[in-house]
């Protein structure tokens, strides 16, 4: 294993900067050191950014000395860079702005340069920029290649009228313009690799530019922007926690790359329904046009926006700007990136929305529906909820067959909290039945017994539930315990592994469950994804006797009973391990607080052994 490598990221107190660091962080092993480069050592954000174990380097980005201490000090082989266009109040700064970032870029790739054939040291350069959409729309017929890609297109691009100082999204072709220079940089320097990262509208943008604004009786609120009926391209800043990570480990596949991510599209009708839905307020969209827009004086860089609004609206539409939602979903497998609702259930508390009146405080889960009540993990989430302190939870233990005796020890746990209910899972009657009236509901399918190892009726089984959550009145959330697509895990990265007799399927009991998660992202309906690794009880049942007979130097024989651990596992050979009695505490946790997880896979984990260990 190779030793880790330093990592460098710009603007690191910023919503990208978090991003990246946070997923940095997560695998030391590959990027150790991290430097955070901040412009104020003092901020706030210092502080927790010093907590979290970044050190930390004070840039100026118009001082070229200050960019090569940045990266003399850090020896960084990962560099993740991104600007801020600084709007002046003044309504004609705009072009002024554009040269001031592009001089900064410009600048840093400059010094990068000058580094480079002074240390000779590799980096691997991420630079989250924007299009030069002032050069797009001069061009009415564009033949000009995506950056780095070789694909050429024949893409009209109509023209977006520029502003009076002759600027078109100033805050995007200032960035544009510095991607090509840098392009132009890296070039002939096989030790410097660029990979561009393109962004779309970022959900954040809506904790500023896109905020709902109450009307003068506070009695409705209204988004604002002009995209009009246009489905545009979201992304969660948040998702770079995934998204950076991949692409600095695959250096040689995104090498000159321009990488355009993007979660969905979506118009800005249905994020208006998803406002409404979750503050529980009259939320609407007025699709403003540009020059209404362009009309607002109270916000000096509404007229950039204005225009920025009528490119993203045609970028879905053009070939040559459009993004990559499959791309996305490769480069975050086997994550999900964040769709903007559950984006806005996380982040429903921000300032942002409470300065406006848009706050709630989520409704708290009492009653939960718990399927396979029965089962390890579902008698495991049954005694998590009894044990919780916070709250009293009522619990609804559903099962096929509530007079067996199993079901009668779930319900001997405690008689006057759990009501046994009869829920088969081909029968939706039965499922409506057993979620009437629960908030929260816990979801395990089984492979092996009530599916009869056949993955279509068990995914047959997790989508009959999850309709019935999608289609309920009372459920807030929930929380459904699947597993990995092996299948998509062998496709992928090759991994060469084949299916058991007549199967396509490595592990058809994982496949499963895996694309009913996905089914269930397509539905609205809050939901927490729970993976969980080899249960440490199922060790128990690889443990056999064996009886041994030895002699000693007496030739007198010794008969001796061992147990022996029948597993095919390698000595090097490390497993994830968690026990399935811990399985309940997570789901009460996630319950307590779902706002928090919604629409996260979390991998549950509770140790790691080998075969040496175990014993």
């Amino acid at each position: 294993m190779e030793n880790p490598k330093s990592c460098l990221v710009f603007e690191a107190y910023g919503s990208q900067g978090c991003g990246v660091i946070k997923g940095l962080q997560s695998d030391p092993n590959v990027f150790f050191p991290i430097y955070g480069a901040i412009r104020d050592l003092t901020s706030p954000q210092s502080k927790s950014l010093l907590q979290s174990g970044v050190v930390l380097i004070e840039e100026n980005l118009s001082n070229p000395a200050s960019i090569e201490r940045a990266l003399r000090i850090s020896n960084a082989a990962y560099i993740f860079f991104v600007t801020t266009t600084d709007f002046e109040e003044s309504n004609h700064s705009f072009k002024e702005a554009e040269e001031k970032e592009y001089k900064c870029i410009k600048l840093f790739f400059d010094v990068l340069a000058k580094v480079y054939e002074h240390d000779g040291v590799e980096r691997h350069v991420i630079f989250s920029t924007a299009d030069n959409v002032e050069k797009l729309c001069s061009e009415a017929t564009s033949d000009t290649s995506n950056f780095f890609e070789e694909t050429k297109y024949d893409a009209v691009i109509p023209l977006i009228e520029p502003l009076e100082d002759g600027t078109v999204v100033a805050h995007y072709s200032g960035k544009g313009r510095g991607s090509e220079y840098g392009r132009s940089m890296v070039k002939d320097k096989s030790g410097l690799v660029l990979t561009l990262l393109t962004l779309p509208f970022l959900h954040e943008n809506f904790l500023g530019f896109s905020a709902p604004l109450p009307d003068e009786g506070g009695a409705q609120w209204t988004i604002s922007s002009c995209f009009g009926d246009s489905e545009i391209h979201m992304i969660s800043a948040t998702d770079l926690e995934f998204i950076v990570p991949t692409i600095f480990k695959n250096k040689s596949l995104y090498n000159g790359k321009n990488v355009r991510p993007s979660a969905e599209k979506i118009s800005l009708n249905e994020v208006a329904s998803i406002f409404a839905d979750i503050f529980g307020k009259d939320v609407i969209y007025n699709p403003l046009t540009s020059s209404e827009m362009r009309s607002i004086s109270n916000i000096p860089s509404a007229r950039p926006m204005a225009q920025m609004c009528e490119y993203l609206s045609l970028a879905s539409t053009v070939p040559l700007i459009d993004y990559d939602v499959e791309g996305t979903d490769e480069i975050m497998f086997p994550r999900k990136p964040q769709l903007f609702g559950d984006w806005l259930l996380i982040h429903n508390d921000n300032p942002a929305f409470e300065k406006l009146g848009l706050s709630i405080d989520g409704p708290q889960i009492r009653t939960v529906t718990v399927f396979g009540a029965t089962g390890m993990q579902g008698r495991s989430v049954v005694k998590g909820l009894l044990a919780d302190d916070r709250k009293c939870y009522m619990i609804r233990a559903a099962t096929r067959e509530p007079h067996s005796n199993k079901a009668k020890e779930i319900e001997a746990l405690d008689p006057e909290r759990i009501t046994l209910v009869q829920a088969d899972f081909d029968d939706i009657d039965s499922c409506l039945k057993a979620v009437k009236g629960a908030e929260g509901v816990f979801l395990v399918t089984d492979f092996f017994g009530g599916a009869n190892m056949n993955a279509e009726i068990e995914e047959r089984h997790a989508r009959n539930v999850i309709d019935v959550c999608a289609s309920s009145n009372s459920v807030k959330h929930l929380v459904f315990s699947t597993l990995e697509s092996v299948e998509e895990m062998n496709k992928r990265y090759n991994l060469g592994m084949k299916g058991r007799s007549g199967q396509s399927s490595v592990f058809p009991e994982f496949d499963a469950k895996a694309r009913a998660a996905a089914y269930a992202r397509s539905k609205r309906l809050s939901c927490t994804y729970v993976l969980m690794p080899v249960y440490a009880e199922t060790f128990f049942q690889l443990l056999k006797p064996e009886t041994v007979v030895t002699e000693n130097t007496n030739s007198e024989s010794k008969v001796e009973q061992k147990v022996i651990l029948t597993v095919p596992m390698n000595d090097n050979t490390k497993v994830m391990c968690m026990s399935v009695e811990d399985l309940g505490v997570a789901v009460a946790n996630i319950f307590d607080s779902y706002q928090v997880y919604a629409g996260h896979e979390i991998g549950q984990y509770g140790f790691e052994t080998d075969s040496k260990q175990v014993p």
